[in-house]
């Protein structure tokens, strides 16, 4: 046709395309796996030993038919790839932004693609550990997976200080105010109901004159010390002493001290002095302790 002519115009509109997706006998048996069983399945090249997940119907290096050889793989996987979407499409699963990421499940040799949540889009990276999170409503669709997380790792300790780190003078302390409650649950904990310590009307009768903390409560407080602070994390106290030089009244601030004094070579143990005092400064008990500080290799 002569567009010249001057019998042509033209007609400004939009024309409506409709179209359905099939996923076909190896998409559908995934994406049922995924609704039914809660499962990822992919396909395996025994040629090849490789695991395609999405699945494929043949063996894109070596075009075997793997059609039938279907196997389970994990929810989890580790991300190798991402972007962040910041636009908006009508046809999206959720609203930007967010984070898309190839991710390579543990027992796949090839990413399959999805949305990533729980991780700050500034603190995204390669390289995590995420986890399939399966939707409760099932949809029949790759979004019956409704996101992956990043899997909680075992937290990471910082071991405390090793015979070789250690000298004498080196010290710590911790603080606590002696509350009420603190007695009540520390009775509970200890099975120790002694009316000296939680009926006022007996404990008037005591030469204390009213409720007093149980011994054991304040002496406690030199556990966070040594496990905690000095040595620290890793530390095994064997041996400790103590002697209760006055009573921890209810509102008293005891203040828990532990020192190096002596380092044992033979054993690599340390023995450190032990002190608490209230808020006035009296002491409260006294004592000592072997301690035995972590390995150093440990730390390595």
């Amino acid at each position: 046709m002569n567009t010249e002519s001057k019998d042509c115009f033209v007609v400004d509109g939009k024309l409506a395309l409709p179209y359905q997706y099939f996923a076909g006998r190896t998409g559908s048996r995934f994406l049922i796996s995924l609704r039914d069983e809660k499962k990822i399945k992919g396909l395996k090249c025994n040629k090849c030993n490789k695991v395609f997940v999405p699945p494929r119907s043949s063996c894109e290096k070596c075009f075997e038919d793997i059609s039938n050889n279907w196997v389970d793989v994990a929810s989890t996987g580790t991300v190798t790839g991402f972007t962040i979407i910041r636009y908006e499409e009508p046809h999206q699963p959720v609203k930007p932004p967010y984070i898309q990421a190839l991710i390579k499940l543990d027992g796949a040799d090839t990413p399959i693609v999805h949305i990533v949540k729980g991780v700050a889009l500034t603190k995204m990276k390669t390289g995590i550990k995420v986890k399939a999170v399966f939707a409760k409503s099932t949809t029949a669709t790759l979004m019956d997976i409704d996101h992956f997380k990043p899997v909680d790792e075992k937290p990471k300790f910082e071991l405390g200080y090793t015979y070789d780190e250690l000298e004498i003078g080196m010290s710590a302390s911790f603080t606590k105010t002696i509350s009420e409650t603190d007695v009540y649950l520390f009775a509970g904990i200890s099975g120790d109901f002694n009316p000296m310590h939680l009926n006022e009307e007996f404990a008037k009768l005591t030469p204390f004159g009213t409720r007093i903390a149980h011994g054991a409560l304040p002496q406690s407080l030199i556990a966070p010390v040594l496990g905690m602070k000095l040595p620290g994390l890793g530390t095994v106290i064997p041996e400790i002493t103590v002697r209760f030089r006055k009573p921890t009244y209810f509102g008293d601030t005891i203040t828990a001290t532990g020192e190096v004094v002596e380092k044992i070579e033979k054993k690599k143990w340390v023995r450190m002095e032990l002190r608490w005092t209230n808020q006035k400064d009296e002491l409260v008990a006294e004592g000592s302790c072997l301690a035995i500080p972590p390995a150093a290799f440990l730390k390595k």
